[in-house]
């Protein structure tokens, strides 16, 4: 398998894009990661052939660890699996095409200079406390998207990493869930700090509620399940109790928070509110299941008898026959006869 990408590189260093350190390697596994890394310098330095086996044997995967981490590889645009090889991707052509792409579908608008300087302050800020320094271009036109999309102040943004990034909230730092949150507090109508001030002292009863349920439920945070979980709070109005209930039923389950969504609409329809609905359905349930299986059962036993009453001889509806045993009257009459 050959591997071909950029023309030349020099020495015997391998030398690893800026812009997969901070953009591509913090989305791959670890397999992918090693991958990449291995292909980059058998191409850098190597001669550039290697196939699915070597990268088996050297990175001690087995080969259909090998075939995932290729598959993620060509859907992060890294390499381009060929006929006759793979091809590494031009990060830094790819980031500059974007960068330009972006700048092109940009709206103008007309800022003073305090809200230009004010700005630029906070993403400075940024970039020193969360990347090191180090952000790259997709960062800074998400936070530019934020401040012209959702008229966020400043305060806000900073205030929006500090949220995504607490270790004992969420501790991710990915540019969906950022946008997720983003896109919620905007809903909430949010753009001010002392607006989202007032909004956190309401949303600390959602936050716990949505905790529990990615402990309970083993799952990561991501912005599919907390849409999930606020329709469940804002939208059908359930409480943490009715919604451990729900988690609860769903034990067992191969997509435990689809089914605790089911169960909740469910219990919505029925107009069950509160826990003490729930658990009063429950028992109503599990009544009418008992008597419907005793039911089950004694319509099953009907007919096993013959006869048309309750008297029936129980040997004879069973086809049991034994020998008759005489009388003692039987034996008398029988000794006068003779």
């Amino acid at each position: 398998m050959k591997i071909t990408g950029q023309d030349k590189y020099l020495l015997s260093d391998t030398l690893v894009p800026d812009i997969f350190i901070q953009e591509y390697m913090p989305k791959l596994g670890h397999a992918a990661t090693k991958c990449y890394l291995l292909l980059l310098s058998a191409f850098q330095n190597g001669k550039r052939e290697i196939d699915r086996k070597d990268l088996s044997l050297r990175l001690s995967h087995t080969p259909k660890e090998i075939d995932l981490a290729l598959v993620e590889l060509v859907e992060a645009e890294l390499i381009i699996l060929e006929q006759n090889g793979i091809k590494l991707s031009d990060l830094k052509a790819i980031e500059i095409k974007t960068l330009l792409e972006n700048q092109q579908s940009s709206q103008v608008s007309i800022l003073s200079p305090e809200i230009i300087s004010e700005r630029e302050q906070v993403v400075t800020a940024i970039n020193n406390e969360y990347f090191q320094g180090l952000m790259t271009h997709a960062w800074y036109n998400m936070i530019d998207n934020w401040f012209l999309k959702y008229q966020f102040e400043p305060a806000v943004v900073q205030a929006l990493f500090a949220e995504a990034t607490a270790s004992d909230k969420w501790g991710r730092l990915n540019r969906p869930f950022l946008n997720a949150i983003a896109d919620r507090w905007a809903k909430h109508k949010i753009r001010t700090f002392s607006e989202l001030s007032d909004f956190y002292e309401e949303n600390e009863k959602f936050l716990a509620i949505y905790r529990h349920v990615c402990k309970e439920l083993r799952i990561p945070s991501n912005a599919p399940s907390m849409r999930l979980v606020e329709s469940w709070v804002y939208e059908l109005g359930f409480d943490l109790e009715v919604i451990s209930l729900a988690l609860e039923n769903s034990a067992g389950s191969s997509n435990p928070l689809n089914y605790a969504d089911a169960t909740l609409k469910r219990w919505h329809d029925k107009n069950l509110q509160s826990a003490a609905d729930v658990k009063r359905e429950q028992k109503e349930w599990q009544g009418s299941r008992k008597q419907s299986r005793r039911s089950s059962m004694k319509a099953s036993n009907r007919g096993n008898y013959a006869g048309s009453d309750s008297f029936v001889d129980y040997n004879t509806a069973f086809g049991l026959k034994y020998p008759k045993i005489k009388d003692e009257t039987d034996e008398i009459a029988n000794d006068d006869e003779q």
